[in-house]
This record gives C-alpha cells, structure tokens and sequence, in this order.
C-alpha cells in the first residue's frame, strides 16, 4: 500500500478504521505465510508417519516369517 492510498483511505474512513484496515491487511498476510507453513510441516510428517508404518509393517512381516520358519523346525 503506497502513501496516497493510505492518505485517501484516512481521508475517505477516518484514521481508526484506516488503521484497523491496514492492521487487518498485515495479520492476514501473516496468518497465511504461517499457515503455508504449517501445511509444509504437515506433508512432511504424513510423508515420516507413512515411511514409519512401512517400516513397522516390514519388520514385523519379517518377525512373523522367522517365527514360522521356527516353529516349522
């Protein structure tokens, strides 16, 4: 936002609800970096929380095969 606009608001509203919209504008715009963020972290974790149950459900695949080929023998 330049100064004209922002002298035009003041102008047109009055100074309070000028800097109410100008305080609105800058919140919102933070709100929304952080929630980019956070969507981020979010597809990060899904991506660790899947390979951890891979993980899980590789060994304990294999732990029941070697407990088979136990008891077979």
């Amino acid at each position: 936002m330049d100064l004209q606009t922002v002298v035009q608001l003041i102008g047109n509203v009055g100074f309070p609800i000028a800097l109410s919209l100008i305080l609105l504008q800058t919140i919102l715009i933070k709100f929304n970096k952080q929630m980019e963020g956070l969507e981020k972290r979010l597809a990060q974790l899904d991506k660790t929380m899947n390979l951890l149950l891979r993980t899980f459900h590789q060994s304990d695949s294999k732990a029941a095969i070697s407990q088979d080929k136990k008891d077979d023998g």
